[in-house]
């Protein structure tokens, strides 16, 4: 059971938030000029969640209609404020963040969620820890573009894999590809 130290609310996003949002994730995950975000945001707007702390952004979660598969959301990105003072990371929220993403999902008729991790261990044992299970790795170069992608069945193999595109490619980086049936 998670225990909630401050006042946090998942919502879906408001036009008010637009601008706090947009900067947030832009200094966190992916940068884009505000006219495509809120283009984005506005095409699929139950997908871009918020968590507010009172009329504070502790984080976000956001994704998309996948383009593989009719079945699938592709979660996008998801962070929380990892400013220390403000103590919000390592509390929960980006695991209700993912917990309200699926039930969203689920309500819009998607089946899974699939998702690109960070090419970080405590990113990927996050996702673990919120049931999603690795399908691929993927290397790729600094500018995205994929050296070779690889099916894998579990995480401890993939972790060898991942060692072994490392050596052989020398990429940006190496990421698991990871899926959860919903």
């Amino acid at each position: 059971m998670l225990r909630w130290i401050m006042n946090i609310e998942i919502q879906t996003i408001k036009k008010e938030n637009y601008e706090i949002a947009h900067d947030f994730q832009c200094e966190y995950l992916d940068d884009e000029s505000f006219q495509d975000f809120s283009f984005r945001v506005e095409c699929n707007p139950d997908l871009y969640l918020i968590a507010m702390n009172e009329q504070e952004l502790a984080g976000v979660c956001y994704g998309h209609p996948s383009n593989r598969d009719e079945q699938a959301i592709q979660l996008q990105g998801i962070a929380v404020n990892l400013e220390e003072e403000k103590g919000y990371a390592r509390k929960g929220i980006g695991s209700k963040l993912i917990a309200d993403f699926e039930k969203t999902a689920k309500r819009l008729g998607y089946k899974k969620l699939d998702l690109g991790s960070a090419d970080d261990v405590k990113v990927e044992k996050f996702y673990l820890k919120n049931g999603f299970q690795p399908s691929e790795l993927v290397a790729k170069n600094s500018n995205h573009e994929e050296y070779e992608r690889v099916k894998i069945d579990d995480y401890e193999t993939g972790k060898k894999v991942q060692e072994q595109l490392r050596m052989k490619y020398n990429p940006d980086e190496v990421i698991f590809i990871f899926q959860k049936q919903m």
